[in-house]
């Protein structure tokens, strides 16, 4: 499991506020639904988990990848951080 060594997360309740756009939802592996969005200006993909209310960026840009259940880079929220590779 490999985290994204982002110093600061996204603010969950501006970036909620922007109404991003969803590019993807998925419940992962370990239950979380997860929606990738859009950010509003210039980041790649933003993981959202609106029950845990935290968001973060992917830095990846491929859906697909970070969609794949147990797959190399499926994303997902870890003691309060957005981790890729949950298996």
């Amino acid at each position: 499991m490999g985290s994204l060594k982002r110093k600061d997360m996204f603010n969950y309740t501006k970036l909620i506020a922007y109404n991003p756009t969803v590019i993807a939802e998925f419940v992962n592996s370990i239950g979380q639904t997860i929606k990738l969005v859009e950010h509003p200006t210039d980041y790649p993909l933003i993981g959202i988990c609106d029950e845990l209310k935290l968001a973060d960026g992917t830095k990846f840009i491929n859906v697909n990848k970070l969609t794949k259940i147990n797959g190399e880079y499926e994303v997902g929220f870890i003691n309060g951080k957005l981790v890729h590779g949950l298996d």
